[in-house]
């Protein structure tokens, strides 16, 4: 057995870790007093350490429910050596030392107080404990298994001298997108590490099953076929404390030659299940609760599949004649990112007292609750200006005038060029990027559903609007566009599409919009499109009066559905 290292790979870790003067020392005896009125270490963990520190590190803890769920996988091939890469307070060891009481466990953390916390707790003489990150650990031993619950940290807040990426990447033979979180690294990395036979349990947040950047996670672990089962919780069930997000649970399995499992399970959780029941379905029995969905997919079938979270649901899913990806029919672009919104969006008032040319300020709405129906008209933005809402975008075009400079050096006093995207910008960092008004928005953001607004008045929009560029400039076309994106039909349809976080919160980015199936409004009449836009208007109506639109959304839906037959027709006939 190595030795425990002693040297810090702080590397994962974010610029300016310092714990506003509380000491570790200090800390780690807050921990100990706490340990000592609760049941479990982490809740002790969760009282003494402040939040900031374990956001830091990207610590959210699993409930122990769950941790047993992980640790039965695992023991089930009687290891001996175990290895947990991010080990916190230790759930997952102080399980399988009473599960596997042989087994050497070689603990891993990068937090020297989550790491003498775990230790505290566990301290015979089979566990190894490293303060080490895991992700540029030297030593290549394998391991019979793994279990983990990875850190949680975003791109941006993960920071290393060298592309750590591209290292892990080169590794494990695969292209990473460097906007993959880094709890993805680590599922590699785990496999990587595994001997064949090994198994691995490892709890992840849900959003890598339809983010673009876990496509390269899916195929990898398809292709290579140690994806053995995928339990997913629906974003009714939080499962992590302090974080809005699903959760999914990778069980792994190594396989012992070339050949590849013919089937992956999956099991999709939704509020109101037991764990002997999941547990249940782990084993293979029939889910006697509705709220438990077990499927087995073919490598191919997933593989041919872009998003998994209506998959894991719902099934495989039909074509529907008529429809096309609304990339056919458009293009898409985030809004515009200014790098300081409260600096460069302005009211009126605020454009007049700075004394900031208009010919200098373009229009621009940035926020979904400044749009009242599902049309935005000229009188809407000169309503918004009126009430010195924020409305335009301190946009300079050409050289600033006194005036202007005086407000571009307040800006530079509040240290606004040294921020990201501020500082990144070609030439003046004030220089605000260039994005066309799009005639349609599609809001980020959403609970029950996604907003799309025909943007009648072209005024350009920050990020919390999505651009829609259809291909077709016509009104009357992007109006019919909109109408049908705002149906109940289409939207069930872009479900599929949709990142689900805890809480029921929807996320899309601009590519996943280009997936949603519309009708092929290529191939439908002028009045078809002229009716759509018609439905749309009486849809704003009903909205911006608060009434029931059910009737209404009745009726689209039903013009939708025969604008896609006019078009399965069209195709019909133009094939032969």
């Amino acid at each position: 057995m190595g030795k425990p290292g002693t040297k810090l790979a702080r590397l994962a870790v974010p610029h300016g870790t310092g714990r506003h003067g509380v000491s570790q020392a200090a800390l780690l005896e807050s921990y100990s007093r706490e340990l000592s009125k609760v049941d479990q270490p982490e809740d002790a963990y969760r009282c003494a350490i402040p939040l900031e520190h374990r956001k830091r590190f990207g610590q959210f803890f699993t409930p122990l429910p769950i941790a047993e769920l992980m640790a039965e996988w695992v023991q089930a091939i009687n290891p001996k050596t175990i290895l947990d890469p991010a080990v916190g307070p230790g759930v997952f060891p102080r399980l399988l030392r009473k599960q596997c009481p042989e087994a050497v466990l070689t603990c891993i953390d990068v937090d020297d107080i989550a790491l003498t916390a775990a230790q505290n707790t566990l301290s015979d003489s089979h566990n190894e404990f490293l303060r080490q990150d895991f992700l540029t650990w030297e030593d290549e031993r394998l391991f019979d298994a793994a279990i983990a619950n990875p850190p949680y940290l975003r791109h941006h807040d993960v920071h290393y001298p060298n592309d750590i990426f591209d290292l892990v990447g080169k590794r494990n033979r695969v292209r990473l997108s460097r906007l993959s979180n880094i709890y993805v690294l680590f599922i590699l990395e785990i496999c990587r590490r595994l001997r064949a036979g090994g198994r691995a349990a490892v709890i992840v947040p849900g959003e890598w099953v339809n983010a673009n950047f876990g496509d390269t996670l899916k195929r990898w672990l398809v292709s290579n076929g140690v994806l053995h089962t995928l339990l997913y919780f629906s974003h009714a069930s939080t499962q992590f404390d302090d974080a809005l997000t699903t959760a999914s649970i990778l069980f792994l399995e190594k396989p012992v030659s070339t050949m590849r499992p013919d089937f992956i399970r999956t099991i999709f959780i939704q509020d109101g299940c037991s764990l002997d029941e999941i547990r249940k379905s782990m084993q293979g029995k029939a889910a006697e609760n509705s709220n438990i969905v077990v499927q087995e997919f073919s490598p191919e079938e997933l593989m041919e599949e872009k998003k998994w979270n209506h998959l894991l649901a719902h099934g495989l899913k039909e074509a529907l004649p008529g429809f096309v990806a609304l990339g056919s029919l458009a293009e898409t672009r985030r809004g515009i990112a200014t790098g300081c919104n409260s600096f460069f969006h302005l009211s009126n008032s605020a454009a007049q007292e700075f004394r900031i040319r208009s010919k200098n300020l373009t229009p621009c709405v940035g926020r979904a609750q400044d749009v009242a129906g599902s049309i935005f008209t000229e009188q809407d933005f000169n309503n918004l200006a009126a009430n010195n809402t924020k409305t335009y975008l301190f946009d300079i075009k050409d050289s600033p005038d006194r005036s202007e400079a005086k407000y571009i050096q307040q800006g530079e006093a509040k240290g606004l060029h040294q921020r990201f995207l501020c500082a990144a910008r070609n030439g003046h960092w004030y220089a605000m990027e260039k994005r066309p008004p799009s005639a349609i928005w599609a809001t980020v953001f959403g609970r029950k559903a996604m907003r799309f607004i025909y943007n009648a008045a072209r005024v350009a929009n920050l990020t919390t609007f999505h651009c829609i560029y259809p291909k077709n400039e016509s009104s009357d076309f992007a109006a019919a566009l909109t109408a049908c994106l705002n149906s109940r039909l289409v939207q069930q349809l872009a479900q599929r599409q949709h990142r689900v976080y805890g809480g029921g919160l929807l996320k899309m980015e601009p590519k996943d919009l280009l997936d949603i199936e519309v009708p092929d409004l290529r191939k439908v009449s002028a009045k078809t499109l002229r009716e759509l836009a018609g439905l749309l208007k009486e849809l704003d109506r009903v909205v911006r009066a608060k009434h029931d639109s059910a009737d209404v959304q009745g009726w689209l839906d039903a013009v939708v559905e025969a604008a896609a037959e006019e078009a399965q027709e069209v195709s019909a006939t133009c094939a032969h």
